[in-house]
């Protein structure tokens, strides 16, 4: 019997193209495996402890027939004693739908699990990813397991239980229309908030990007399907972050900044062991957020300035002037210097000195490295130089700066 199961696994993954599983009677057995093989949201309304201990209910010699709160199907068989599982242990054939996905399907399982709307596009995107298979081929192909693993003739038992165990019905036609307008109420005032907050963070202006959060939060909160759990808290600062990485796109900061910010706060989102504490990140989010679109706004410039500035900023550290710069966005040395003394009001060379030297102080606040290193880090191979720049724009040397700022 050992080599049965990972056998049946891969003829049955073959021939119908649908996942096969095994949960065994552990709580970290089904945890696991709902976390794979189940909706990106699914922690807000699976109960990974309650199914199996449906599970464990199920008698020998059955195909349980199942549909889940998603719509999902699902053929599970109790397997009989073996000595490589914790028994008992239970044959899963799914998730797969037996027709295509209909339009409406998103929209109908975010009502059923009381889900934001913010879900509904990973939620079409996981339904996409679920084969289509005859249930009449998964129930045949359960029902030979049944026969090979008990060694029994016949055709064993089918029973239809949604959603595992629990008698729920499919709502009626009048429950989605009185729902959807409802909904669809809440997501127009919902969407015009994030809106106007968008707007603040597109223009740097944090307190009114912080006033009109505090008014959304609040709209999230009292919306009946928002769902207090940490892991749904989680999701929705990943939304947030989402939503604020768009609006500073639109300022036109460069994206090597947006991803750097965004990738830390992805990281600090999965640290937080609290809802409070996840409530104040997504606070701290659109402060940090303004200030990324205070300090790399290109947004008041001309496409082909803001071609320049971004070569020139991410090419800070090189040996850059106006002919190689001219060069790589594809127009006339003068002409670029003409227009982008106009915009910005400096020449080019003074630009790349002052963002040098922003980018020096910065460095000579926050490190530790030497001013040799520091100075060489942002472009200036001549320490003499470096030293009267940074004392004609900041008014002191570096090592007085360093000296000044380490009291």
């Amino acid at each position: 019997m050992k080599s049965i199961i990972p056998f049946t696994k891969e003829i049955i993954e073959t021939l119908l193209s649908v996942n096969v599983s095994v949960i065994e009677n552990s709580k970290e057995s089904a945890g696991d495996f709902f976390s794979r093989l189940t909706p990106p949201m699914a922690g807000t309304s699976y109960n990974g402890d309650a199914i199996l201990t449906y599970l464990l209910k199920l008698s020998e010699k059955i195909v349980y027939d199942i549909e889940d709160h998603y719509f999902l199907k699902w053929a599970v068989i109790r397997l009989p004693d073996m000595e490589e599982h914790k028994n008992p242990a239970f044959l899963v054939i799914g998730p797969y739908f037996t027709s295509p996905m209909p339009e409406n399907l998103t929209q109908k399982s975010l009502l059923r699990n009381n889900l934001q709307a913010a879900y509904a596009s990973p939620l079409k995107m996981y339904y996409h990813s679920i084969p289509v298979c005859s249930f009449t081929k998964v129930l045949t192909v359960a029902r030979s397991c049944i026969n090979n693993y008990y060694g029994i003739t016949g055709e064993p038992e089918c029973r239809s239980v949604f959603p595992f165990g629990t008698e729920k019905k499919v709502e009626s036609a009048e429950f989605f229309e009185e729902e959807e307008h409802i909904y669809m109420a809440q997501t127009e005032r919902r969407y015009s908030l994030e809106t106007r907050m968008q707007a603040d963070v597109t223009q740097g202006n944090s307190i009114g990007a912080l006033q009109t959060w505090c008014i959304l939060r609040v709209e999230l909160e009292n919306n009946k399907r928002f769902i207090t759990s940490l892991r749904n808290a989680k999701n929705s600062c990943i939304v947030h972050n989402t939503i604020l990485r768009k609006a500073v796109e639109k300022a036109y900061v460069h994206p090597l900044y947006i991803d750097s910010l965004s990738n830390q706060i992805m990281s600090m989102i999965e640290s937080k062991n609290s809802i409070e504490e996840l409530r104040k990140l997504q606070e701290d989010c659109i402060v940090e957020y303004c200030k990324l679109v205070s300090q790399h706004s290109l947004i008041k410039y001309t496409p082909m300035v803001r071609q320049a500035l971004n070569y020139i900023n991410t090419h800070l550290n090189t040996d850059i002037h106006l002919p190689e710069i001219a060069a790589a966005i594809n127009v006339s040395p003068n002409y670029l210097s003409a227009v982008f003394n106009h915009e910005t009001k400096f020449s080019i060379s003074t630009y790349i000195n002052r963002k040098r030297i922003e980018k020096a102080y910065e460095l000579l606040e926050t490190s530790n490295a030497s001013i040799e290193d520091i100075a060489s880090f942002v472009g200036f191979s001549d320490m003499n130089y470096f030293t009267r720049v940074f004392k004609g724009i900041k008014g002191m040397t570096p090592s007085e700066f360093r000296k000044h700022s380490k009291i």
